[in-house]
C-alpha cells in the first residue's frame, strides 16, 4: 500500500436500479463501462448519464482507446469522479487524456501485458492518478479487459505494487466475498475493484452477493487485515 486509505469500487454497473443498490454502503466508486465493444455491460453515454443520476457514490466511467470527442461528450453529460482507460491505451494515450479533462484520470494495467501496454511506472509518469491491476483474457471474441471473473496472479501483482509508490493501486480480477481478504492480505493493494463478484448474471447485480461482500469488507481494518 502507498499509505492512502483502502477503498472499494463496484463496476460494470448497468442499470439505476442496481446503481441505487450502491448509495449509503461502503462502496466508495460507482463503475460504468462506455461505449466499449469488449464489454457486454458497456452502456452507450445517455444510459451512463441515467445511471450516474441514480447513485450518491462518486462514478468512474471505464472508455477503451476513446476518441477525444467521446472523452469530451462523457465529461460534458455524466461528469465523472475518474474517467478509466480500461484497454490497450499506450502512456502517450492517457497523457492526452490526462491534459484534456479536469477529473482524475485512472489506467488499468492488464496481465498478461498486451503488446502496446507500457509498464505501470510510465503511465505514472504520464500523469495517472491512480492503477488498477487487472487480469485479461485472450478467446475466439477477441480481448476482454476486464469483468472476467478470472482471478489475476497475486504473487505477480504483489510485486509489481510494491514497486509503484507514487500513486493508489487498486486490485481486480475475480474478486468476491469469499476471496476478498486473502487477495487484499497476498497484495497489499489501495483498493479493490470488481464486478462479476457481486452478479446474479453478466450485467445484473445480485444483492445477496453484494451484501456479503460488504459484510466481508467491513471485516476489513483500514489497512487491510481481516479483524478477528
Amino acid at each position: 500500500m502507498t499509505g492512502h486509505p483502502l477503498e472499494l469500487k463496484i463496476c460494470g454497473t448497468t442499470s439505476p436500479a442496481d446503481a441505487a443498490l450502491l448509495n449509503g454502503t461502503a462502496v466508495r466508486w460507482c463503475g460504468i463501462v462506455v461505449e466499449a465493444d469488449f464489454s457486454s455491460r458497456s452502456l452507450s453515454v445517455e444510459q451512463a448519464a441515467a445511471v450516474r443520476m441514480a447513485t450518491d457514490r462518486d462514478v468512474v466511467v471505464l472508455l477503451c482507446e476513446p476518441s477525444p470527442g467521446l472523452v469530451a461528450t462523457v465529461v460534458e453529460h455524466v461528469r465523472p469522479f475518474a474517467i478509466q482507460l480500461q484497454c490497450a491505451e499506450s502512456p502517450a494515450e492517457v497523457a492526452r487524456v490526462r491534459a484534456a479533462v479536469d477529473c482524475e484520470v485512472w489506467k488499468a494495467v492488464h496481465l498478461p501485458a498486451v503488446a502496446s501496454q507500457g509498464p505501470p511506472a510510465a503511465y505514472v509518469r504520464a500523469g495517472a492518478d491512480r492503477l488498477v491491476l487487472d487480469s485479461q483474457v485472450v478467446g475466439e471474441a477477441g480481448v476482454q479487459f476486464g469483468g472476467t471473473g478470472r482471478v489475476g496472479d497475486w504473487g505477480r501483482m504483489a510485486d509489481w505494487m510494491a514497486g509503484i509508490r507514487e500513486v493508489p493501486v487498486m486490485l481486480a480480477g475475480g474478486i468476491h466475498a469469499g476471496n476478498l481478504h486473502e487477495a487484499v492480505r497476498q497484495t497489499g493493494p489501495d483498493g479493490v475493484d470488481l464486478c462479476s463478484g457481486v452478479e446474479q448474471q453478466v450485467g445484473r447485480r445480485d444483492p445477496q452477493r453484494l451484501a456479503e461482500l460488504l459484510a466481508a469488507w467491513c471485516a476489513l481494518e483500514p489497512n487491510g487485515e481481516a479483524v478477528g
